[in-house]
């Protein structure tokens, strides 16, 4: 994605930006995984958008798009998780590259249930 200014243009790999929310994501309590969707590899792939594992990100005049697929933890209020994770990862990005965020759409696909590892058998 590119930032044009004055003194001319700053590009910032895709990759990057990827980066920057998979690494604000992961640091959110009850946060298991970022998953990928079937669709949303399709949509990704024809699309005018980078993907990578579960995040999509649209750039409409250096004002960014970015969808999230998640794994929450079991026992953990989803909506509360979901507006963490939202408001982490765009500080992040504002932060880091300048780059003001339209939405960050939050889709959860599923809660992680623990295992119960411990049975005890008699």
């Amino acid at each position: 994605m590119a930032y044009i200014n004055n003194n001319g243009v700053i590009k910032i790999a895709d990759d990057v930006l990827i980066a920057i929310v998979q690494t604000a994501t992961m640091e959110i309590e009850g946060i298991h995984s970022i998953n990928s969707t079937l669709a949303g590899d399709i949509i990704g792939k024809l699309g005018k958008k980078s993907s990578f594992k579960g995040i999509n990100i649209s750039n409409d005049n250096n004002r960014l798009t970015i969808n999230i697929n998640l794994s929450i933890k079991q026992n953990y209020k989803i909506i509360e998780v979901a507006q963490n994770v939202q408001n982490k990862v765009k500080s992040a990005i504002e932060s880091m590259t300048g780059f003001e965020i339209e939405k960050i759409n939050i889709n959860i696909v599923s809660v992680e249930i623990e295992k119960n590892l411990d049975k005890n058998e008699s």
